[in-house]
C-alpha cells in the first residue's frame, strides 16, 4: 500500500512537470513559428477601423505591413494565392466589403486595436493573443479538473490537445476562435462549480464570438432544466441580454446575415468576392441538404475521438448508479459541448477543429474523469481506510459504512 501511495504522488508530480513542459513548448513553438493566413489581413483592418484609421488608408496599410513581415514567396501566396485573394489585393473596395464578416468578433478586434494604438504591430499582437488564449484554455481545463483525473490520463491530455489544435496550427494563426475557446472553458468550469459568475460569462459570450449564441442558448436551456422554477428569472434575463447583444452586434457591424455568409463560405466555397452582389443570391433547400451530407471542407479524423469519448462517457454515466454531483455536472457540460458542435454544423456545415478546441477538450475531460472513477487509484489517507480519489463520493461513503 505504501508503495502505491508513493507511486501515486510521484505520478502526480510527473504529470504536473510533463504538462508544464509541454505547454511551454507549445507556446514557444507557436509564438516563434507564426502561421500566415489571409484572414489576418481582415482582422488587422477591423482593428484599424476601431482606431479610426481613414478607410482609404486601411487597405494599403495592412498589406504593406504584412509584406514587410513575410518573404516574397509567402506574401505572394497570401496576396495572389487564388482568384479571390487576387481580387482582394487589387480591389480595395472589395476588400473592405469583407469587414462585416470579421467586425462581429468584437472582443478580439478590440484587443488588437488596443495593442495597435499603443504601438504594437497588429500582426504580432494577433499571434500573441491567439496563442496565449488557446494555451490558457488548455491549462485552465487541466488545472481545474486534474484532481479528478488519473495521472496517466492527465499526461495524455497535452497529446490530445496537440491533435485537437491540428498539431499547434490553431495556436500559430491569428484567430478569434482561440479567445472563444478560453471563454467556453470558463463557462463550463463555472457551471460545474456552481459559480455566481456563470450567468455573466454567458451573457457577454457573444461579444467574444457571435457563434457562441448557440452555446449560450444550450447552456441556458440546461439551467432551465436543472434549476428550480423560482430561479428561472435570472436565467431568462440572461437570455434576453444575450439576444440583445447579439442583435446589437449584427447592427453595429453591418452584418450581411446568415444567408449571405452561408452562400460565401459553403456554396461558393469562399470564392465569391463582392457580398453586395451575392447577398441577394437565392439559397435553395436542396443546396442546404447537399452541403450537410457533402461538406465543402475535409473533416478531421479527430472527431472520431470526440464521438468515441462521448459514447463511452454516456455509457458509464448511465451504468454507474453512484455518480456524484460533480461528475454529473461535468457530463452535462460535455453533452452541451457535443450538442453545440452538432448544432453549429447544422447552421454552418464546416467542422474546422479551430471552431471547437475547448468543446473537444471538455468532452475528453468528462471521459477522463469517469474513466478515472473506474480506475480507483489509491492516494494517501489518514489511518488504514482505503479511499479512491477518482471514484464517486457516494461509493466512498458506502465503503466507510
Amino acid at each position: 500500500m505504501t508503495g502505491l501511495l508513493l507511486s501515486n504522488r510521484l505520478m502526480q508530480r510527473i504529470a504536473l512537470v510533463w504538462v508544464l513542459v509541454c505547454s511551454a513548448f507549445f507556446y514557444y513553438s507557436s509564438i516563434t513559428n507564426p502561421h500566415a493566413e489571409w484572414d489576418m489581413l481582415v482582422y488587422a483592418a477591423s482593428a484599424e477601423v476601431l482606431n479610426s484609421t481613414p478607410y482609404s488608408e486601411i487597405h494599403p496599410k495592412v498589406y504593406s505591413e504584412l509584406e514587410s513581415r513575410l518573404s516574397a514567396g509567402e506574401f505572394e501566396k497570401i496576396a495572389r494565392g487564388d482568384h479571390y485573394r487576387s481580387v482582394m489585393y487589387e480591389d480595395a473596395d472589395a476588400f473592405m466589403e469583407q469587414l462585416p464578416y470579421y467586425r462581429i468578433r468584437v472582443t478580439f478586434n478590440s484587443l488588437l486595436a488596443f495593442a495597435g494604438k499603443h504601438g504594437v504591430s497588429l500582426y504580432t499582437a494577433g499571434h500573441v493573443i491567439s496563442a496565449t488564449a488557446i494555451i490558457l484554455c488548455f491549462l485552465f481545463i487541466w488545472f481545474a479538473f486534474r484532481s479528478h483525473i488519473h495521472p496517466v490520463l492527465q499526461m495524455a491530455m497535452p497529446l490530445v490537445f496537440y491533435k485537437f489544435t491540428r498539431e499547434l496550427e490553431v495556436m500559430q494563426m491569428i484567430l478569434a476562435d482561440s479567445l472563444a475557446s478560453f471563454w467556453v472553458a470558463l463557462i463550463c468550469y463555472a457551471y460545474v462549480k456552481k459559480s455566481n459568475v456563470l450567468l455573466p460569462l454567458i451573457a457577454v459570450s457573444v461579444l467574444v464570438r457571435v457563434d457562441l449564441f448557440i452555446f449560450a442558448a444550450l447552456m441556458l436551456m440546461l439551467l432551465l432544466l436543472t434549476e428550480k422554477i423560482h430561479k428561472w428569472g435570472p436565467v431568462i434575463l440572461c437570455g434576453c441580454i444575450v439576444a440583445s447583444i447579439f442583435l446589437a452586434i449584427q447592427q453595429w457591424a453591418d452584418s450581411y446575415g446568415w444567408k449571405t455568409l452561408y452562400y460565401f463560405a459553403i456554396i461558393s466555397e469562399m470564392s465569391a468576392t463582392h457580398p453586395s452582389e451575392y447577398s441577394s443570391a437565392a439559397l435553395s433547400f436542396s443546396d442546404y441538404v447537399y452541403s450537410l451530407f457533402f461538406p465543402p471542407r475535409w473533416i478531421s479524423k479527430m472527431y472520431l475521438v470526440t464521438v468515441f469519448c462521448s459514447a463511452v462517457t454516456l455509457y458509464m454515466w448511465k451504468r454507474n448508479p453512484d455518480i456524484n454531483d460533480f461528475q454529473r455536472r461535468v457530463c452535462e457540460v460535455g453533452g452541451i459541448c457535443l450538442l453545440y458542435i452538432a448544432a453549429h454544423y447544422l447552421i454552418f456545415p464546416q467542422l474546422y477543429l479551430r471552431f471547437f478546441v475547448a468543446q473537444n477538450m471538455i468532452i475528453f475531460t468528462a471521459f477522463a474523469i469517469l474513466v478515472s472513477g473506474y480506475l480507483r487509484f489509491p492516494i494517501a489517507v489518514p489511518g488504514s481506510l482505503r479511499q479512491y480519489p477518482y471514484a464517486s463520493h457516494d461509493s466512498r461513503l458506502s465503503e466507510r459504512r
